[in-house]
């Protein structure tokens, strides 16, 4: 937010930190692809074109599923495969399916594993998380294919990134400068491919994102899932959150998983890691079981959005830096098949939405106070959630009353972007260890009609280069 003006801000993630600065027949078509695009994972799909199609198969031909394949792209650049494809029912990606795909990367049919026409040196089932890699069979994991898919809640389609670079068992995945892929359902389904693909050789450059604000003046907030009193720790893992929070720097912080530290314990940290100019200090909320608000500026009020769950609205006096007051939400919705829980917490924080806007209530907003609402929402499992999020589309509207979308005229909560620096992910999970895909599971929404975005982002410093880190004084491994 631009000072002593309009709603401007800025935002950051990591676990990584999220900051905003505000704000044909199937097996008849053979086709040989070679179409380079910066292909974004991020579940939205606007950066594909109809020259990645590289097949395409009847409608009709679902099985027991439902799953109905009926087109497939890919698309690469200098570092990456990437595949997207429809599936006309509503599909969780990362599990809940029978979902195959096949890759012949040696464009051999006679070796490796026979399937669908081709000879695979993987067959990965997306469902289960894992694979196997031939001739030898051996099982692989996720991390080995440096695989990120999207969306992590349930959609109608797919997408997802192959590392050019994976050595999946020691031995390089795409070998050469073609390949071939076969996608399928298992579960007694509908099948689309095999087709073959040639890489572009296209680089396409990424836009690297500076962590530096647009403008100094402008107000930024981060959102930090933290684990586990992580922020307490002592060592090479305080030295890392050194400095994160030295390079990321807002102004507001909202702090996930602080189970066993209170406001003031969190706010003396904070406080150690970015110190307070002279005459100034930093504000701490804790109302909840794990999210602490940290501010630089006061906190006039506080509520409870939905007692016994991890949802915390404070209200702030950003006077005299900016002429409003604004109004952080703070977010750790449950976790994994939760579903039913995060619909409530969806519900609840469209409701309490409603109720600061209007008139009468627990709360009531000056008219246009900007909102901002972030944390770790655990958006995984069915799409539901993110809907009532996005639009106010209340399920259970006996408990939480009418819809109500969330801004302030009338129209959708604004999601920021959040893209790591240097690289077209949006992932604010990752766990090379474990069989889940990267994936966003932290979020920063805000009222669009009265709050400008002018840089968001989720620092992820695996995936920064090496100048970007030295530039902002973090090291490779500080978020892993």
């Amino acid at each position: 937010m631009n000072r002593a003006r309009s709603h401007h801000a800025d935002g950051v993630f990591t676990r990584l930190v999220t900051a905003l600065t505000i704000l044909t027949a199937s097996g008849l078509l053979q086709t040989s692809g070679a179409v380079g695009l910066p292909i974004q994972i991020d579940g939205d799909y606007s950066d594909w074109n109809e020259d990645a199609v590289l097949g395409t198969d009847p409608s009709g031909d679902d099985g027991s599923s439902g799953i109905d394949f009926t087109f497939l792209q890919v698309a690469d650049d200098g570092d990456w495969a990437y595949v997207r494809f429809d599936l006309t029912v509503d599909v969780q990606g990362d599990e809940g399916q029978s979902l195959r795909f096949a890759l012949d990367t040696d464009q051999n049919p006679a070796t490796g594993l026979s399937v669908g026409g081709i000879g695979a040196e993987l067959v990965w089932r997306l469902g289960d998380r894992t694979g196997n890699v031939y001739p030898s069979g051996t099982q692989v994991d996720q991390a080995s294919l440096g695989i990120v898919l999207a969306p992590t809640v349930s959609d109608t389609q797919l997408e997802f990134a192959l590392s050019r670079q994976a050595t999946p068992a020691g031995t390089s995945l795409f070998p050469g400068a073609a390949f071939s892929i076969y996608v399928w359902d298992d579960a007694n389904g509908d099948a689309i491919g095999p087709f073959d693909y040639t890489f572009s050789g296209d680089t396409q450059p990424v836009d690297s994102r500076s962590l530096d604000r647009e403008d100094p003046l402008q107000f930024r907030l981060a959102s930090y899932n933290i684990e586990n009193d992580g922020l307490f720790d002592g060592g090479a893992r305080a030295a890392a959150f050194q400095r994160i929070f030295g390079a990321v720097d807002p102004d507001v912080w909202v702090l996930c998983e602080i189970w066993n530290h209170d406001a003031a314990e969190t706010e003396a940290r904070v406080e150690q890691f970015l110190p307070s100019p002279s005459g100034e200090s930093w504000h701490a909320l804790k109302r909840d079981q794990g999210n602490v608000i940290v501010s630089r500026y006061p906190i006039l009020d506080s509520w409870d959005v939905l007692p016994g769950s991890r949802l915390t609205a404070a209200l702030l006096d950003l006077r005299p830096d900016f002429d409003t007051d604004l109004l952080v939400i703070a977010n750790h919705w449950s976790c994994c098949t939760a579903d039913d829980n995060r619909q409530e917490q969806a519900d609840a924080l469209i409701s309490f939405l409603r109720d600061a806007r209007t008139s009468g209530g627990v709360i009531d907003l000056a008219p246009d106070t900007p909102i901002l609402a972030a944390g770790d929402f655990n958006l995984v499992g069915w799409r539901r959630q993110l809907e009532t999020l996005t639009t106010g589309d209340i399920v259970d509207e006996g408990t939480f009353g009418p819809d109500s979308p969330p801004d302030w005229d009338g129209s959708e909560f604004d999601r920021a972007e959040v893209r790591h620096p240097d690289t077209r992910f949006v992932y604010t999970w990752r766990n090379d260890g474990g069989s889940f895909y990267p994936g966003q599971l932290d979020y920063i929404w805000f009222t669009g009609s009265v709050a400008t975005l002018h840089r968001s982002l989720t620092v992820e410093t695996r995936t920064m280069l090496s100048s970007s880190l030295a530039e902002f004084g973090l090291g490779a491994g500080d978020t892993e």
